[in-house]
């Protein structure tokens, strides 16, 4: 979008080990920024007084989604997230995680409070329009639908949310040399491209570059990203799943795609795994889901316009 931009900070996971999401230091870290998140929220405003627009689209932004709630003179607001499938009775199942889920449902209510939420998700599920919520396609970049996708590519391409999980690649690696590897991490002060090994190269994080291999590889791996698993699913790329420990939206995301039949899903990188997956996913179904997106926007976007009135 070719328009100004004002970046302002937000809350953030912390992790213990560049791998796990920390609970405990999330929460001290979020209760010891409350002075500074009040800032943030008048700064908002600000913004929003100087731009004055009709509807705000918020991402599942948490400054954007307390704006919401604490002021009730404003534009209406369409909050937008894989999230807010957490609050629909189609979404998948996971009793195990219940005392998780509990919170989350509880922090999706908060940041969807006083607005018009989509729920994205991988399938079609019904609109509950006494909640608020309507169900659309994952949003996704441009630049996928440029791509097209190499019936069955000669490697395997990994993204890694979190660096420290990269020694369990390294370890499978050199117990399977056969299999070609490319892994895109967030490691601080990586080079832009290193070689490992003949059969492993490390990448730094790169939006285009990525998806550029995701359409010529053969699998992909990751951590259960929602929009990395859509752009797989839309190029036919059958997955394999690790979520990140204590991420529980990362999980559940995990057990959604499997359970619609995208590929695997595990605790740990075990890529042994991989020859359980087919060599190419239909894409039909999905991409006909995905080509219904700006339209299923636009409802939303009428749906908060109509109900501010």
């Amino acid at each position: 979008m070719k328009i100004p931009i004002r970046q302002l900070p937000t809350l953030e996971f912390k992790y213990k080990d560049s791998k796990a999401v920390s609970n405990t230091a999330t929460l001290l870290g979020v209760l010891g920024n409350l002075p500074r998140y009040r800032r943030i929220v008048r700064q908002l405003e600000a913004v929003v007084e100087q731009a004055q627009p009709d509807v705000i689209l918020n991402f599942f932004e948490p400054m954007a989604a307390f704006y919401a709630l604490l002021r009730r003179k404003r534009p209406p607001m369409v909050a937008i997230g894989h999230q807010f499938m957490f609050q629909h009775p189609a979404y998948v199942r996971a009793p195990h995680l219940w005392k998780q889920l509990a919170s989350i449902k509880a922090y999706t209510w908060l940041l969807g409070a006083r607005t018009t939420k989509l729920a994205l998700s991988f399938y079609e599920a019904p609109d509950l329009p006494g909640k608020g919520i309507l169900v659309g396609p994952p949003i996704l970049r441009q630049q996928l639908f440029q791509l097209e996708a190499t019936p069955q590519g000669d490697f395997t391409l990994v993204y890694l949310l979190n660096h420290g999980y990269a020694e369990q690649i390294i370890a499978w690696s050199a117990k399977n040399p056969q299999t070609r590897l490319h892994c895109f991490y967030d490691k601080p002060g990586t080079a832009a491209e290193c070689q490992h090994s003949p059969a492993l190269t490390f990448h730094k994080l790169d939006g285009e570059k990525f998806l550029k291999m995701m359409a010529e590889c053969r699998h992909v791996v990751c951590t259960a990203g929602f929009e990395s698993v859509s752009e797989a699913a839309w190029l036919g790329k059958p997955l394999f799943l690790v979520p990140v420990e204590n991420h529980v939206e990362q999980q559940v995301n995990a057990l959604d795609a499997q359970q619609f039949g995208l590929g695997l899903s595990d605790t740990t990188f075990n890529l042994d795994r991989l020859a359980e997956l087919p060599e190419r996913l239909p894409t039909g179904e999905f991409r006909a889901w995905l080509n219904g997106a700006p339209q299923k926007l636009f409802q939303a976007i009428d749906h908060a316009v109509k109900s501010a009135r």
